[in-house]
């Protein structure tokens, strides 16, 4: 195994080199029931899938991996050997001792001194650290390897050495702490640069960071040219890069716009001393902060879709504490032989990592703490360089008042955004793309609701790409993954005041479905029943399917709504029937709780057995939309479904076809809206 395994949809997942008997050695991502270790051997039955023709596929490709592995039986399983295994052994057994699952100060010990996030991201503490933007902080890098650098220092400080044996031994240690954690690229980066350093003084020449920057990733590259598509080289050279050529400039144009203040006199000059270095401190912090988040947005905005704004406050009051408890991490890594001094330690480790992660998880769900860049990640990758290039050009002299207009005027400008997103958006009733499963946004001004989050985080995305900040509720129509799936992944991004489900289905949730309900909402789901209405604005969402308490586990016990609409002349009728089939709207029709209406949402994702051509006659949709995924396996939706949809006078359109639909309601019909940018007006 190439890396630890992580949790996934499909069980864990982790990176792997595949060899055997006239096979040329490749790397693919496996999947598995059981978790796998990094430096572990496995001989395995497996299926093996080439990559998708998709974004996914291509950065794959990018990073060297050649397809994917389903695990099906492992017939064998052993540790490496030689030096490497050894030394993952080693990491085995310090990690044991660590028992990372024990509190959060022993997972972030796991995470930032033994490269193992397990934990991390079984507590959330990852993606609170990435809404953050201060995931570098627990992914080993130089950052650490500076830490434990200082700490080697200090000890080799206290011992009669030579300049240049010391230089050894530091490299030398430093250079099995970067082995002991797996070899990550960006510390691997590091590592080199500081023996190119090294090198440097030996021969009695000045070091110069940018210089030395720049020789190791090339060597790099060239010597791996896969390691230009994997995205932790890319951000660990762009913010190295970037810290070297603007972090200076940068530093000085916020202390220009934010100076020092004049203290009293009364405050003594030891005082005003520390204050003033308390003071360049933060500003240095925040200044490259911003550097890091510019010169790696184009990266970050293509490959993640979110921009952390609470990275600069984040950094400033995170990155301190981390420091002091990762060093005391390393020396209880170290003291793991001598246990009671190991255990004192990892207790300082859990007392520090109280204040620090509750911290972590306050900022993350702030409101707006990060925002996404869908749909503007290709203007993104256009602009940043132009900026970074006349920057570096122009090397402007800052003038504090026009500085102070200029960002005045910024923040009046997103303000009012954020005020229009938020509060004034249109009436309109949203079929999301969001992949094979199904999302429907029901907006109106400041309300929102969202029906089913789709299998994955394509739903935040998609809400992100539509401008919703705030749901009012999310309904979970029924139990499969993927009308659920996206649940989690919308907590830190959106607010949500609470998750909806049928009557019966909240003691038949899963705890992890529950758990993702309350790390939205910070509650349990609420349930309804037949009749029972949600309002968003002036839509009206009445549940006419199903009748009775059911546990979610089938298509037939899907909630159905009749959604209404009416205010200034203008109206709209619509059919939300989630996974629900032809059987489960014949009894809805024969009870005349639904009739005529403008928008069906098309059942099943547009399955053969969705709705019957009179079903159809009877409810006469002008339109008609199916959620389906490109190359689904499942041939949705169906062609003969099409067909009835159209012989009944429906327009018929596929979010596969041409991505979200956004109807709103209209004088003299429905304003349909396609995410192309095209838009009819349908009468």
């Amino acid at each position: 195994m190439a890396s630890d395994a992580r949790e996934s949809n499909h069980g864990y997942r982790c990176q792997a080199r595949v060899s055997g008997e006239g096979l040329v050695p490749v790397r693919v991502w496996l999947s598995s029931e059981s978790r796998l270790r990094r430096g572990q051997v496995v001989s395995c039955v497996g299926r093996f899938s080439p990559l998708p023709d998709d974004d996914y596929g291509r950065s794959s490709w990018a990073q060297g991996v050649c397809g994917s592995v389903l695990v099906v039986r492992v017939l064998d399983s052993r540790d490496a050997r030689g030096v490497g295994g050894l030394v993952l052994a080693e990491r085995r057994t310090v990690l044991t001792r660590i028992d990372p699952s024990a509190g959060d100060g022993r997972a972030l010990v796991a995470g930032c001194v033994c490269a193992n996030r397990e934990a991390l991201d079984d507590v959330g503490l990852s993606d609170d650290f990435a809404t953050c933007g201060i995931a570098h902080l627990i992914a080993v890098s130089g950052l650490h390897l500076s830490v434990i650098a200082s700490v080697v220092s200090q000890v080799l400080g206290m011992l009669e050495l030579r300049p240049h044996t010391r230089m050894v031994v530091l490299a030398a240690v430093t250079g099995c702490f970067v082995l002991f954690c797996g070899a990550p690229v960006s510390a691997l980066r590091a590592w080199a640069m500081s023996l190119v350093a090294f090198g440097a003084q030996a021969s009695g020449r000045r070091t110069h960071a940018l210089s030395s920057a720049c020789a190791v990733a090339l060597a790099m590259a060239l010597s791996d040219p896969t390691l230009a598509g994997q995205m932790a080289f890319v951000l660990s050279v762009s913010s190295v890069v970037g810290l070297c050529l603007l972090s200076a400039h940068a530093s000085y144009a916020l202390g220009t716009i934010a100076p020092f203040p004049r203290l009293p006199r009364r405050v003594g000059s030891s005082t005003r001393r520390r204050l003033q270095k308390a003071y360049d401190a933060s500003r240095d912090t925040i200044a490259a902060t911003l550097v890091c988040q510019l010169v790696t947005l184009p990266a970050v905005a293509s490959a993640f879709g979110r921009l952390s704004l609470v990275a600069p406050l984040a950094n400033l009051l995170v990155g301190p504490q981390l420091g002091v408890l990762m060093t005391l991490g390393a020396l209880a890594c170290l003291a793991v032989p001598v246990s009671p001094l190991c255990e004192l330690l990892l207790g300082v480790c859990d007392v520090l990592a109280l204040p620090l992660c509750a911290c972590v998880r306050f900022l993350a769900h702030l409101p707006f703490a990060s925002v996404t860049t869908a749909g503007v990640d290709v203007p993104i990758g256009c602009v940043v360089p132009l900026v970074l290039a006349a920057w570096l050009a122009w090397w402007p002299r800052v003038e504090r008042g026009k500085a102070l207009r200029a960002c005045m005027s910024l923040l009046v400008y997103l303000a009012l955004l954020l005020v229009r997103w938020r509060y004034l958006m249109p009436a309109r009733i949203v079929v999301l793309d969001i992949g094979q499963g199904d999302a429907i946004l029901v907006q109106d001004g400041a309300s929102a609701v969202l029906v089913d989050t789709g299998p994955d985080a394509a739903v935040a995305r998609a809400l992100a790409r539509n401008h919703v900040l705030h749901l009012d509720a999310v309904v979970l129509t029924h139990l499969h993954d993927d009308h659920y799936g996206g649940l989690d992944d919308l907590a830190g991004r959106v607010a949500c005041e609470r998750v909806v489900v049928a009557r019966g289905v909240a003691v038949a949730m899963p705890p992890e479905l529950d758990g993702a309900c309350r790390s939205l909402t910070g509650r349990g789901p609420m349930e309804i029943g037949y009749g029972d209405v949600i309002r968003a604005g002036a839509f009206e969402l009445r549940m006419v399917w199903p009748r009775e308490e059911v546990d979610g586990d089938e298509n037939s016990e899907s909630v159905e709504f009749a959604v209404t609409y009416a205010r200034d002349r203008t109206s709209l009728s619509a059919l939300l029937t989630s996974d629900a089939e032809q059987d489960e709207l014949a009894q809805i029709l024969a009870a005349g709780d639904v009739s005529d209406i403008d928008l069906l949402k098309v059942g099943h994702h547009g399955s053969k057995v969705s709705l019957a051509y009179e079903q159809a006659r009877e409810l006469a949709p002008e339109l008609s939309v199916a959620s389906a995924g490109e190359g689904n396996g499942y041939g949705h939706p169906d062609p003969e479904c099409v067909e009835v949809l159209e012989r009944a006078g429906s327009t018929f359109l596929c979010t596969k076809d041409v991505g979200d639909v956004d109807v709103r309601p209209g004088a003299s019909g429905l304003r349909v809206i396609v995410r192309s940018g095209t838009s009819d007006d349908l009468s």
